[in-house]
């Protein structure tokens, strides 16, 4: 067998995303506890009663398989992952399949939410592989860590089109046996591939031209091109439906700058399709993780802390834009989700909720008629049709709500609307009172860093647009949660808190998070402190994480040695480190702090990523977002108040406005001295004795507007 026929055996295959039914499991009474009880992560310690003795990522694991010469089966997923618990049940919780692996092979669990780095160097290895990648990850290693083989799920016995796990084990287990030199020569050939197409070219000085302007009508066209006209959306794969919000802040701030109404309609119909779906939370808030279905009916019904972020961020800027769909009252209902049940005491927001409850997905949010009407009582018939339930059901014989009609646009007279509001109001209290009695799924209660600072930047987004002083309060708790919690002593972010312990080294997306998150806290007038603390951590980012050709590593040059140090530009399920940190070098030159240098430095990410910005916007949205600003920066404008209770009409005056290529900068008197360390911008400014706003555009600057009207005329 050569390696290309030995590979075939571990090839991907589409998969249904609905639970399968089957335990193994024993009372866990019953069991010892492996080495996984003394991990923090919420998902290593779903393995911890596993009968496989699992190893967490580290040297232990690696000098055992050494010293016996075994190959190393590492198992890659997170705590929310339906096929990781399925796998779980089917395999990892089988005896049989435990003592082989146990007998043949050292077995490792990581977390790819703590472990991105470890996760993205595998997962690429899948990729080069010519596979398929998602969770589980199971990838086969050398004892020195170098990628064999492997693939996503494997079913205890052969269906699906796919070996089961124990026939893989034992061809793993043969083949290392009679072929360990042609399995070693292998791995170290994809192993030179995967720092070649990484490392390496991050390591050789850039060089070309930035992108042209066309790419942003070019990313357009893709948009448009891949747009669901019928359900909002777009169709990039086949059967699932993923939450494109960043791609829609993308397609607002293309319609701002080119005035193109098929931008914004595209953004609008799209949240709305959502927000109106089963994707949606109907009763809690909240958006679900994907659909699985082109109707944004059917969800994966995971629910994420990013996607929830990004989802608040997008609803913000649209209702800046348009009246066209309620976007405060979305927003609020994601925002009054996360922090009654994601929320931890001191304002850290945690990671996530299962899809699954009592083993079976959805089981948590699903309805049936019967029920539905004994909740709902007098207001039934109304909120079955508003809901769309049905004896049938519309999933596995229940009901998953969704809107059959939108108020404001049916043939309602104003008493029949006031009346379907208040219906919905008893409803949806009536239906989470009922809901909540239920078995919830598991909430991976961890809290990460990156995650959280996407929140704090939406939430900052929501309190200044909407006006609401509750939510900027919210939005500094939560910041003060990360600073109090994930910064070490030396002053260097970290990764993860969970159970009163912070861990890990934090990646450049954790800081590039947190530096955009301290941006946003100072623009909205919050203190300079916010200013300093981006500047301070962007140069450790700098220091830490940047490669000879510009670009941005995942991992810090303090980290773990890995096979590899990898970049990333990628904007999957959230901003790439890149991404994130070529906007905020964007937004901190446009401030006046050290502009040349922070704005070369976004220019050299630019350039890295050139070819993709060019002609992958799809999976660039974030960084051509950032590529957008820089490239119609459009005004600088400095609010100096004589302090917090000054100029607060028109400090709502620029909040409420969509501003996307401004610089806004708002300090109290007092501040003025200190900013002015940081940024020519305040120099010889004043609040005149209550409030001045300073707009300069075009290398000049208006004279200080004292009131909104003259404000609004220097705006337009």
């Amino acid at each position: 067998m050569d390696m290309v026929e030995f590979r075939k055996f571990f090839t991907n295959r589409k998969m249904s995303f609905r639970s399968l039914k089957g335990n193994n499991s024993m009372n866990l009474n019953q069991r010892n506890a492996n080495r996984l009880i003394k991990e923090k992560s919420p998902y290593l310690q779903q393995h911890a009663y596993n009968p496989v003795d699992w190893f967490a990522w580290g040297e232990e694991a690696f000098a055992k398989a050494k010293e016996e010469n075994r190959l190393i089966f590492l198992s890659i997923g997170y705590a929310t992952c339906h096929w990781c618990h399925v796998m779980e049940r089917e395999s990892f919780e089988n005896q049989t399949i435990a003592d082989f692996l146990n007998s043949h092979f050292v077995s490792i669990k990581v977390d790819r939410e703590e472990r991105p780095d470890i996760d993205r160097i595998y997962m690429d290895a899948l990729h080069a592989m010519d596979q398929q990648g998602g969770w589980p990850l199971n990838i086969f290693l050398t004892p020195e860590g170098k990628p064999i083989t492997g693939g996503t799920y494997f079913p205890p016995e052969p269906k699906y089109g796919r070996k089961s796990f124990l026939e893989v084990l034992n061809i793993l287990n043969k083949v290392w046996g009679e072929k360990r030199e042609e399995l070693i020569a292998a791995s170290s050939e994809l192993t030179q591939y995967l720092k070649e197409s990484g490392e390496t070219r991050a390591a050789t000085e850039a060089e070309g031209d930035l992108p042209s302007e066309n790419c942003f009508e070019s990313g357009f066209a893709l948009y448009e091109g891949y747009y669901d006209s019928d359900f909002g959306g777009f169709k990039t794969n086949h059967t699932n439906k993923f939450p494109p919000s960043m791609g829609l802040s993308f397609l607002l701030k293309y319609h701002h700058s080119s005035g193109n109404k098929k931008a914004l309609e595209m953004a609008e119909d799209t949240l709305l399709a959502m927000k109106q779906g089963g994707i949606s939370d109907q009763i809690g808030g909240g958006l679900c993780r994907y659909s699985t279905d082109h109707h944004w009916l059917v969800p994966h019904f995971e629910k994420m802390l990013y996607d929830n972020a990004l989802f608040l961020e997008t609803l913000v800027e649209c209702s800046q834009v348009s009246s066209k769909i309620p976007a405060e009252a979305f927003a609020t209902d994601v925002i009054l989700y996360l922090h009654r049940d994601m929320r931890i005491p001191g304002g850290g927001i945690c990671s996530a909720e299962d899809a699954d409850s009592e083993g079976e997905e959805g089981l948590f949010y699903i309805w049936d008629l019967k029920e539905f009407r004994e909740v709902c009582g007098e207001d039934s018939d109304l909120l079955e049709r508003y809901w769309n339930v049905t004896e049938g059901g519309n999933f596995e014989g229940k009901n998953i709500l969704h809107e059959r009609f939108r108020i404001g646009t049916a043939s309602f007279t104003e008493e029949q609307k006031r009346k379907v509001e208040t219906a919905l109001q008893r409803g949806r209290k009536k239906l989470l009172e009922r809901r909540s009695g239920r078995i919830r799924p598991l909430r991976d209660d961890k809290i990460l860093t990156s995650w959280n600072g996407l929140y704090v930047k939406a939430l900052v987004k929501a309190g200044t647009a909407f006006q609401k002083e509750e939510f900027l309060a919210l939005a500094e708790e939560t910041f003060s949660f990360l600073e109090k919690n994930l910064i070490s002593k030396e002053g260097r972010i970290l990764r993860r808190f969970r159970d009163g312990e912070s861990g890990i080294l934090g990646y450049s997306n954790d800081y590039s998070e947190m530096i955009s998150s301290s941006i946003s806290l100072f623009e909205a007038g919050r203190g300079v402190r916010y200013l300093k603390l981006a500047v301070e951590w962007m140069e450790d980012a700098i220091r830490l994480f940047r490669s000879p050709s510009g670009v941005f590593y995942d991992t810090g040059n303090d980290g773990e040695n890995l096979l590899r140090r990898s970049v990333d530009g990628y904007d999957g399920v959230e901003p790439s480190a890149n991404s994130s940190l070529a906007d905020s070098l964007v937004r901190l030159s446009s401030l006046g702090v050290d502009s040349d240098r922070y704005r070369g430095i976004a220019e050299s990410i630019f350039l890295y990523f050139t070819k993709e910005l060019s002609t992958h916007a799809l999976s660039y949205p974030y960084m051509l977002s950032a590529y957008w600003r820089y490239k119609n920066h459009s005004q600088e404008i400095v609010l100096i108040r004589k302090d917090a209770a000054s100029g607060k009409e028109l400090l709502a005056a620029l909040q409420k406005k969509y501003l996307p290529g401004a610089a806004i900068a708002v300090i109290n008197e007092d501040e003025v001295e200190e900013a002015g360390k940081l940024s020519s911008l305040f120099a010889g400014r004043d609040s005149g004795g209550s409030a001045l706003v300073y707009v300069c555009e075009n290398f000049s600057c208006k004279l200080p507007a004292s009131s909104v009207e003259e404000l609004e005329k220097q705006l337009k």
